[in-house]
């Protein structure tokens, strides 16, 4: 499956749960496909991979920068992961 098909399952996902999915404009190399706003206030960049996909060296470093800052960015690979997806728990 491609990653535009699971860009699509994953954006459904989202939209399901109640929330927003905007495609991240790639402006800078390495920064995740989607910002994703939630119910409750939860909001985080999730990358997404076809079942076969890698992250590449550039986006590796994007997520590092981004997780020292204290913002959430999670992988999603795979159309069974889009389905599955649910967003993190709060942190307190």
């Amino acid at each position: 499956m491609l990653e535009k098909s699971v860009e699509a399952i994953f954006a459904r996902r989202v939209k399901d749960l109640g929330g927003i999915s905007y495609k991240f404009a790639p402006v800078v190399a390495g920064n995740p496909d989607r910002i994703v706003l939630m119910p409750g206030g939860w909001v985080g960049f999730v990358e997404l991979k076809a079942d076969t996909g890698a992250l590449s060296p550039m986006q590796r470093l994007w997520h590092a920068k981004a997780a020292a800052l204290g913002t959430q960015v999670q992988v999603v690979t795979g159309a069974v992961e889009a389905r599955a997806w649910v967003p993190p728990e709060p942190k307190e």
